[in-house]
This record gives C-alpha cells, sequence and structure tokens, in this order.
C-alpha cells in the first residue's frame, strides 16, 4: 500500500516539477525557491 502511495506521490511531484519549470523557464532563480520550499514542506531537505 504505501509503494502505491509513494508512486502517486512520485507522479505527483514530476508533474508538479515539469509544470513549474513550463511556467518559469525564464526565471530560475524564482523555481529554485519554489521547489526548495515545497521539499521542505514534503520533509525532503
Amino acid at each position: 500500500m504505501s509503494f502505491v502511495k509513494g508512486m502517486m506521490i512520485g507522479g505527483l511531484l514530476s508533474a508538479g516539477a515539469i509544470y513549474m519549470y513550463n511556467e518559469t523557464t525564464h526565471n530560475k532563480k524564482k523555481m529554485m525557491k519554489k521547489g526548495k520550499k515545497i521539499a521542505k514542506k514534503m520533509g525532503i531537505i
């Protein structure tokens, strides 16, 4: 069950990362800040 949950979260994260990348290709610094905030919320960092 936890594996399926992990797969779903991973899919959502990758989709979110692609979306953010496409939205902010012109502003990399903003994207890095957003990514770090999300990573902290998820407890990765």
